[in-house]
């Protein structure tokens, strides 16, 4: 049973985090508002006579403050959650979104999974996303999603919470059930920080209340999507790497398993009952077959296996 002063702090961080909630609409509001006198500003400028140059440098410089200002203000958000980024915190949350902005577009379109019982909402989402160039595919219901195939690019979904007979939450168990690595953009009811909480503990990258600005849906957007494009590049590297192990003889992987631990020649000669002649010969092979042009690079591919190397110190 929860002591009195336990369900008091747990009802005061409740207050605190809607506060703060509130606090974030606000501040999304005002930079919607600022980027919208910014974008009006830029439409102006082919009228003007003079002094272009220098008016796009204080645009540029404005649009690089609200985008700082935005980060903070999403960084805000996950601290009242208690929640922590998946993302490196010094990384500029906005800089991808800026980079398509300026017209430069990946290779590969990613798709955009649109998950809402409201025909509107995806219809304008969809809009939305299609207007940069992103591959949209829209549900009426998680079930509906869950029978739809992934095509291996670049993904994300964005969400409802709240939704009949299978709920956001739902969907986003199920999808962690089939190991699926897609991440999720929840869109939420003002009332749903709760759920909010819960989703980002299991796993989201994000989630915007209603209503939201197109800006701040389409910087989480592509949060999730580098994110996803983080982890697929992560997963081929691991894939790669146990291709080469996998050449290994058992003796390579026990001489392996030694030199990413910074021992020398000699003492891995004594610990495996060989000379150290031998072992040069073992680590020589050991190097080719991984592909390995220094120590370092073996002590990476180990740090992706999990194996503990932490010396990067070469024997003479």
């Amino acid at each position: 049973m929860k002591g009195k002063r336990q369900l008091d702090a747990e009802s005061e961080l409740a207050v605190l985090r809607l506060g703060v909630n509130d606090h974030v609409v606000r501040l999304s509001e005002a930079v919607s508002r600022l980027r919208l006198y910014v974008r009006q500003t830029d439409a102006l400028l082919p009228s003007l006579a003079s002094g272009d140059s220098e008016l796009r440098k204080c645009l540029a410089n404005t649009r690089g403050e609200i985008d700082h200002v935005y980060d903070t203000m999403v960084r805000v958000r996950w601290a009242a959650l208690g929640v922590r980024p998946i993302l490196d915190p010094d990384v500029d949350l906005g800089s991808s979104v800026r980079r398509q902005e300026e017209g430069t577009v990946p290779e590969q379109k990613p798709t955009i999974y649109v998950v809402d019982d409201n025909p509107s909402v995806r219809k304008a989402l969809s809009r939305l996303f299609r207007s940069i160039n992103y591959e949209v595919e829209a549900f009426a219901s998680a079930k509906q999603f869950l029978q739809a195939t992934p095509d291996g690019h670049p993904a994300c979904v964005v969400l409802d919470v709240r939704m009949p007979r299978m709920s956001g939450l739902d969907l986003q168990n199920e999808l962690a059930d089939s190991d699926s690595d897609i991440p999720i953009v929840f869109i939420t009811g003002h009332g749903d920080i709760d759920m909010a909480v819960q989703a980002m503990k299991d796993g989201a990258v994000d989630f915007l209340p209603k209503p939201f600005d197109d800006q701040d849906l389409l910087d989480s957007v592509e949060r999730a999507l580098q994110h996803h494009r983080d982890t697929r590049e992560t997963n081929l590297r691991i894939q790669d790497t146990e291709k080469r192990m996998a050449r290994l003889t058992p003796r390579e992987r026990e001489v392996f398993e030694r030199v990413i631990k910074g021992m020398l020649n000699k003492q891995i000669g004594f610990e495996l009952g060989t000379t150290e002649k031998t072992i040069k010969v073992h680590r020589a092979r050991v190097m080719e077959k991984m592909e390995a042009g220094s120590l370092a690079d073996l002590v990476r591919m180990a740090g992706r296996m999990g194996i503990e190397g932490p010396s990067l110190a070469e024997d003479s």
